[in-house]
């Protein structure tokens, strides 16, 4: 009984402490236990399993960053949206979602005022943190241990290596091997429940999603409330949102007349070539794009609220709901920062390659005259701001207008508003 009262109170400090007021939602979706029937502290994705011998074998610190880490797991729906990643390496993937949760925790409380990490006996830390993982995606820490991975050892007579599992030592700031009964070790101090996450039903998995996603934008704004109280989205939970804009019914009359590439045919409309000669014919329509730029806003507004990460989110949707050869991404504020080109066989990969710059003035018409300087020639242009700028520029190609600040129209091209928190 008195783990449970201590394991409430400290969960209780948590949710109310300004720090991680952005993550204090999500810590309320699906059930809590103590059990020793796991060794260290496990998710599912939805529900969280402690063992009270192993998180209150150090302090409250120790144990409230074990409970953060469980519940960083949650908003980022690691066993679900990474489950490829798994099946083609447990152990690197594990690694990688850890990596990715310390460095939020470390942005989020650097001084380990309300969270800390466990260490052991001699100061060394039980888990896994590497400053050089800062701002990258799993997909992309993941790659980089696959590439720096030590080869595998051959396995001593009689035994068998684990599948995935690479041998050797470590490089430093790397995991090895898995963590000792009760005891953590390098690789990590939790277990991640791949299976049980697998056997959640297509409707389980729906809800669940919805419910990480409310409680993100829930979190959002009670980080904002709690500003004055020191909160911050330092989370960075913003950027896994799903895309709030349907770009395939908000874009279906723009993409209509921008289409170069007339690949398949429809009855619905005869083509009228061959009408007078009393013969029906389909019509070739367009059904993908053969270069399309994006346009991301960098410039310093963008970054006092959300408008970054909405912008973001929606260039994440386009990516996989429109079918495109060329994928020209421009990041401009007062000129353009950085060009980047993604191909059909490259795209579905950008977010883990791509290298934002920015944070000067708000210019867009740089993004036209970048265009014509270096004879880029897309079939259309999607310019995603805030919409706080001055001058729009001459366009010479169709061009959107993705806008978070309601109100705002262009006075050039067509425009849509996206949803702002």
């Amino acid at each position: 009984m008195n783990k449970e009262r201590n394991f409430i109170r400290i969960r209780v400090k948590l949710i109310k402490d300004p720090i991680f007021a952005e993550l204090a939602p999500i810590m309320r979706i699906g059930k809590r236990e103590l059990s020793t029937a796991v060794k260290t502290a496990c998710t599912n994705g939805r529900d969280e399993i402690y063992n009270p011998d192993f998180i209150f074998q150090w302090g409250d610190k120790e144990a409230g960053y074990i409970i953060v880490h469980e519940n960083m797991h949650k908003a980022g729906r690691h066993l679900e949206v990474y489950d490829m990643l798994h099946r083609r390496n447990p152990k690197l993937c594990n690694m990688a979602c850890d990596y990715w949760i310390a460095s939020r925790i470390d942005a989020a409380d650097p001084t380990e005022r309300l969270v800390a990490m466990p260490r052991d006996k001699d100061g060394n830390q039980i888990g896994l943190r590497d400053a050089k993982y800062a701002g990258w995606t799993i997909k992309r820490i993941f790659d980089d241990l696959l590439q720096n991975q030590e080869p595998e050892q051959e396995p001593e007579q009689g035994q068998e290596p684990e599948q995935g599992q690479g041998q050797g030592e470590p490089e430093q700031g790397q995991g090895q091997g898995e963590p000792e009964q009760g005891q953590g070790g390098k690789s990590g101090f939790d277990e991640h429940d791949w299976e049980s996450a697998k056997k959640m039903s297509a409707e389980e998995k729906k809800e669940l999603g919805a419910a990480v996603e409310r409680a993100i934008r829930e979190g959002a704004l009670a980080a904002k409330a709690a500003g004055k109280g020191g909160a911050s989205n330092a989370l960075g939970l913003g950027e896994l949102l799903v895309p709030r804009v349907h770009w395939q019914e908000q874009l279906k009359e723009f993409v209509r007349f921008t289409c170069a590439k007339k690949e398949v045919s429809t009855w619905r409309k005869p083509n009228r070539r061959f009408l007078h000669g009393d013969v029906v014919m389909p019509t070739m329509i367009g059904k993908s794009i053969r270069e399309l730029a994006c346009c991301q806003d960098v410039s310093g507004s963008m970054f006092g609220g959300n408008a970054y990460d909405i912008c973001m989110s929606e260039i994440e949707g386009l990516a996989r709901q429109l079918k495109i050869d060329k994928l020209h991404l421009i990041y401009w504020d007062g000129k353009v920062e950085r060009y980047e080109v993604y191909t059909q066989s490259t795209l579905s990969t950008w977010r883990s390659h791509t290298r934002p710059k920015g944070g000067g003035g708000t210019d867009p018409s740089c993004v036209p005259e970048y265009l014509t300087k270096e004879r880029i020639k897309p079939d259309a242009v999607i310019m995603l701001t805030d919409g706080e700028v001055t001058r729009w520029g001459n366009w010479n190609c169709p061009v959107l207008w993705a806008i978070t600040s309601p109100g705002i129209m262009a006075p050039v091209g067509k425009t849509i508003h996206l949803e702002r928190i």
